[in-house]
């Protein structure tokens, strides 16, 4: 049996760390270790009651990252699949409007918002680079259904009919059908590629460009979903436990070592992405542990692929302060040997995380410069657990691919076995690894040393390239690394949310000044919403028959008063219906629906009159003496349009207008007039001008 290791909020304590920091920045060393080893103790009531209040909560949505933390902090040219891109440090959603701000607590709601549209689809989110904050809140679970019921994988594997044979598609029967040494193909492998798709449509969700995505509190997580940063720049992940990208369908490669089940989903993947910062996070297999997974064809029938993996040329990552649990093939940076296409790319850098009873890959790196650094690898009992006499589930942790290029510094390593030291590091057709200041069980180790001992191949400690010419950096004293990482890295330790509220926003009060403002139910008004008491807001939205028509930032100190305005104009007579929207990072609120009535948009009925009859020279004059001003006034003579003029709107004030129509001949004409504003025009009352011989 594996031992349960205490989940992020079992940490002794939880503080407010700025990411890759010295400790003069983040936890004090004495601080760190008192946390991690002092015993959790209630105080009396008057001790409590002496306690500095707690500080106010972090808006994450809000944050960018700071300077020089690591290669998603810098500045200049990138090449993901040689197009080039000029990069900057990542600011995220944080220069979203009011409109992109979202809560969501769940899985359509996510979609939604990476989209930008309800209902939208992969691409729309893949390629969509309006900057938006998303909020989450809760757990996001594809596989629950809006009725409560849960989708299953015999569910999705239903839905296809197996060609030639008519059945529906079944596992079970693919498992059959194949065995070790043998590649499955034909209408069973059609079926599974089939069934994968289809799990893919519901389990798969691409972020584009310009997002901030963090989780609020220390709950919020995504489970049995695979994220995927694609053909992206300049995105944040923070403060979210991302847990179990479970795979229906895995693939059985009898070439891969001798035989391996391999699956489609990481927690979280960048692909051909540039500029990321994933801060603070958790990654684990939830209620799939590799304890729980049968073996078939002698192989651990694997449902999970990576937990963060960084592919297909991407470049300029920052990976701090997350917590890596229980896993196989954890982290792998860059896909393939052949992707020379890649070289110059996946500059990543690793520090301050956790990795906990983790197999490989930890990285496992082609291709980049990677930077490790005051990161923690430990191991417990649980790998003990999930070795077998025939397989070593612990294989390494920094993994040397073709022309990688790995600095490692002050790195803190928990073995459970002191003699698998010299498998700390692995060979994968690199050539070059630079490993100082690394303490294997509280002592100072030369790691790269230990690997080369026995290795083929060694690998040399010169690098093609120095960190700090890519950007300033300090680093934890190793003795301290261990305390700081525990105490500091994983979902739920930074104290998120909003500083002007700690809940959700109360309802807002809707009114309006229809009729009021200008004694006339027209088209311009103003929609009025007060908050008179309760959690405040950071956002409100503006609801019309149910659209979006305006949004704005609101600041707020809870549980004072609010107020917003919004401005209406161009409607048309009818019937609106307003509902106001309250969000703040841990919710959002909607008013009662308000009302307004529009009777009178269109233009008042002008009066014309005439003059000139006698004489022969005409004049027509134009008077709206009270209603909804025009701004065009057409004149017609005889059903011909004769004159046109701008007027200028000052509801209600009066409006006049004058046509000097001429000298005439004797006869009898019509004269009308049509006033027009954006919500419609109204015809004056004719008048009939004659004009008699002299």
């Amino acid at each position: 049996m594996r031992t349960t290791l205490p989940t992020p909020t079992d940490t002794p304590a939880r503080r407010i760390r700025t990411p890759r920091r010295s400790l003069a920045a983040g936890i004090g060393v004495a601080t760190a270790l008192a946390l991690a080893a002092a015993p959790v103790v209630a105080l009396p009531a008057a001790a409590s009651a002496a306690d500095p209040a707690p500080a106010p909560a972090v808006d994450l949505g809000h944050e960018v990252i700071a300077p020089g933390d690591g290669w998603a902090s810098w500045s200049g040219p990138t090449y993901p699949e040689r197009v080039q891109r000029l990069a900057e440090p990542v600011t995220g959603g944080t220069a979203a409007g009011p409109a992109e701000v979202y809560v969501v607590d769940d899985w359509q709601e996510l979609r939604d918002a990476l989209a930008g549209v309800p209902g939208g689809s992969q691409n729309d989110a893949r390629y969509n680079q309006v900057p938006r904050i998303v909020y989450v809140t809760g757990t996001l679970d594809p596989w629950l259904r809006a009725d409560g019921t849960r989708v299953t994988c015999d569910d999705i594997a239903s839905q296809v009919t197996v060609a030639g044979s008519g059945a529906q598609f079944d596992m079970d029967d693919y498992i059959a059908a194949f065995g070790p040494g043998v590649d499955p193909s034909g209408p069973l492998e059609q079926a599974r590629v089939e069934a994968a798709a289809l799990q893919a449509r519901l389990t798969l969700q691409h972020i584009g460009s310009n997002v901030t995505l963090v989780g609020v509190g220390d709950d919020a997580r995504v489970v049995g979903a695979s994220l995927r940063i694609r053909d992206a720049r300049n995105v944040i992940v923070r403060n979210l436990t991302l847990s179990d990208a479970y795979d229906c369908f895995p693939q059985w490669d009898a070439g891969d070592s001798g035989g391996n089940w391999n699956s489609a989903y990481d927690n979280l993947s960048v692909w051909t992405s540039t500029s990321v910062w994933v801060d603070h996070n958790t990654f684990d297999d939830g209620d799939h542990p590799a304890s729980s997974l049968d073996t078939v064809y002698g192989r651990p029938f694997e449902v999970h692929d990576g937990l963060l993996d960084v592919t297909h040329g991407s470049d300029l990552v920052t990976m701090s302060w997350n917590w890596f649990q229980h896993h196989d093939k954890t982290d792998i940076i860059g896909s393939s040997d052949s992707r020379t296409q890649d070289r110059g790319q996946h500059r990543v850098t690793q520090h301050h995380n956790r990795w906990t009873d983790i197999g490989q890959r930890a990285p496992r790196v082609r291709f980049g410069d990677v930077h490790v650094y005051n990161n923690l690898y430990e191991q417990t009992d649980v790998t003990t657990a999930a070795s077998s006499p025939d397989h070593a589930f612990f294989q390494y942790f920094w993994g040397a691919g073709r022309e990688s290029s790995i600095v490692a510094e002050s790195n803190a390593v928990e073995l459970v076995d002191p003699s698998s030291v010299s498998r700390i590091i692995a060979g994968w057709g690199g050539t070059e690894l630079r490993a100082s200041d690394t303490l294997v069980n509280g002592e100072p180790t030369d790691v790269l040393a230990a690997y080369n001992a026995t290795a083929a191949t060694p690998l040399s400690p010169d690098v093609r390239w120095d960190p700090a010419d890519a950007y300033p950096y300090a680093l934890d004293a190793v003795a301290d690394v261990a305390a700081i990482v525990r105490a500091g890295a994983g979902a739920g330790i930074l104290s998120s949310g909003s500083p002007v509220a700690t809940a959700a926003p109360a309802a807002f009060a809707v009114s309006d000044d229809n009729g009021r403002d200008t004694g006339l139910r027209d088209g311009d008004y103003r929609i009025l919403a007060d908050l008179w008491w309760g959690q405040n807001a950071t956002v409100v939205k503006l609801y019309e028959n149910g659209a979006l028509v305006d949004a704005q930032w609101i600041d707020g100190a809870s549980p004072a008063a609010q107020h917003a305005a919004f401005d209406i104009a161009g409607r048309v007579d009818g019937t609106y219906e307003y509902t106001v929207v309250a969000l703040n990072p841990h919710g959002e609120a909607s008013s009662r629906t308000h009302t307004v009535t529009v009777t009178d948009a269109a233009p008042g009925r002008a009066v014309l009159t005439a003059s000139g009859a006698r004489t022969g020279v005409v004049s027509i004059t134009a008077d709206l003496w009270w209603g909804t001003n025009a701004t065009e006034y057409v004149l017609f003579q005889d059903g011909v349009e004769i004159d046109r003029q701008p007027l200028v709107a000052a509801t209600p004030g009066a409006q006049h207008a004058v046509t000097t129509v001429g000298e005439l001949p004797s006869g009898t004409y019509e004269f009308t007039a049509v006033l027009s504003n954006a919500a419609g025009a109204t015809a004056a009352k004719p008048v009939t001008v004659t004009v008699r011989a002299r």
